[in-house]
């Protein structure tokens, strides 16, 4: 197990030094000789570098948007008054989600096609809609179909939200078609350390991909409520287990406290603050603490946790909220926060007490109360974000001006070598969902 984490932490710090021109490919690598690499090595880089990448800086970048963190230093006080530029985003966006998750797994689908692997192949389209989701919901648009071409296209066409919706469908449709193969011996991801997520085990990826397609859903039911009964339906084969990438400390830290330990550059955001002083929370000295390398809540060795069973149950409270109302929905709203404090040490009494509290159950639950709480539960998810904008809760007054962000910016990058490309938008501009 060991050996593969090394080569995966080693493949995300880095991996970024030798792509020499845009995300499409390395223009010195023949686009019509496809990988030969084994699958178990290829997997463990991809899934490392997806919970760096999604533990990171997009969990922060979010969290100032919606005010868990507060930007206080250098570059992040500039981020927290909202002067938020394409060159910002450029690493997370070319160096990590295309050039290290989106063509590796380019490549491990070429292995898999040609090897008939097919479990490898499931795992990696389901990470691969898991990632393209997030293009979608976070720039609304993305290079996808016309990409990964090498010199064949370097400047390629931007999918629609539309597009992308529809190829984050057709992965997982596929995903469950390949996970349902009767794969056999060294085709299965089950060898030491070649699935560091869940360990081979495919029962686990296909609950997965029903999770991802419940989220995508959820973003849709703004425009179209009937896609909350979808969500519901979809969840009953949802998660059992939460979807995590294990972080062992020293030079294989959490993406988090690797920022804390270098930059000391934000505090715990003045909305979060509010929220835990509005409910008399008890996670409050613990979310509180400063952003340094002492902070006991963002270990060294904290396991990155990228969906799971408490976000689940979220979802169900707020989907059976709005179809069936409060009644219904009370007991997914209480299982949801009483997951969350177990899962953060809070003892069964302190629980009790907290849940004994009119402002956190006042009997008859709104959607405001199911949101807060669970903005609260998910501390630095960019998940939350997507919440804010879904369902305007919390309520958020902004930083700087009237009007707070509702997407990333383009990298500078995409405007500089595929500006014919890059289609008209600010951070102000909401996502095709988000009206």
């Amino acid at each position: 197990m060991k050996k593969y984490i090394v080569l995966s932490l080693l493949a995300f710090i880095f991996g970024s030094t030798s792509c020499k021109k845009k995300f499409f490919g390395d223009v010195n690598k023949n686009p019509n000789n496809p990988y030969s690499v084994d699958p178990k090595v290829i997997l463990p880089g991809i899934e490392a570098n997806l919970s760096y990448t999604f533990g990171g800086d997009a969990a922060r970048y979010a969290g100032i948007y919606n005010q868990q963190i507060e930007g206080v230093d250098r570059q992040w006080s500039l981020l927290n008054d909202y002067k938020f530029t394409g060159n910002d985003v450029e690493s997370m966006y070319e160096n990590n989600i295309y050039t290290k998750i989106l063509m590796e797994i380019h490549g491990l689908k070429e292995v898999c096609t040609k090897n008939d692997y097919h479990h490898y192949n499931g795992i990696a389209k389901t990470l691969e809609a898991y990632t393209l989701l997030f293009l979608a919901d976070f720039w609304d648009s993305a290079p996808y179909s016309d990409a990964f071409k090498g010199l064949g296209n370097l400047q390629p066409k931007y999918d629609s939200h539309a597009e992308l919706y529809a190829s984050v469908f057709k992965l997982l449709v596929e995903a469950r078609v390949d996970l349902a193969q009767a794969d056999g011996g060294l085709k299965q991801p089950i060898n030491e350390g070649s699935d560091l997520m869940y360990g081979g085990d495919v029962d686990k990826w296909k609950d997965l991909t029903y999770f991802i397609e419940a989220r995508a859903n959820l973003r849709l039911a703004k425009a179209d409520p009937t896609k909350y009964q979808t969500v519901l339906d979809l969840l009953n084969t949802g998660l059992n287990n939460d979807f995590s990438f294990p972080y062992s400390g020293g030079a294989f830290a959490h993406p988090m406290y690797q920022f804390n330990s270098q930059w000391e550059a934000v505090v715990v955001g003045k909305r979060m603050t509010e929220l835990l002083t509005d409910y008399s929370d008890p996670r409050t000295e613990m979310y509180s603490q400063y952003f340094d390398w002492q902070n006991t809540y963002w270990s060294e060795n904290k396991t990155h946790v990228i969906a799971s069973l408490i976000e689940q149950e979220f979802i169900k409270a707020e989907c059976t909220f709005r179809i069936s109302g409060s009644g219904v929905a009370h007991p997914f709203y209480i299982n949801a926060i009483t997951l969350a404090l177990e899962r953060d040490g809070v003892s069964p009494a302190d629980i009790a007490t907290y849940l004994g509290q009119a402002s956190v159950d006042p009997g008859t639950i709104t959607l405001e109360l199911i949101m807060n709480q669970k903005y609260i539960a998910l501390f630095l998810e960019h998940e939350t974000f997507t919440d804010w904008r879904r369902t305007g809760f919390p309520t958020l007054t902004p930083n700087n001006g009237s009007v707070v962000p509702r997407r990333f910016p383009i990298p500078q990058s995409e405007r500089n070598l595929n500006g014919a490309n890059v289609p008209s938008s600010t951070i102000y501009k909401p996502v095709t969902w988000d009206i």
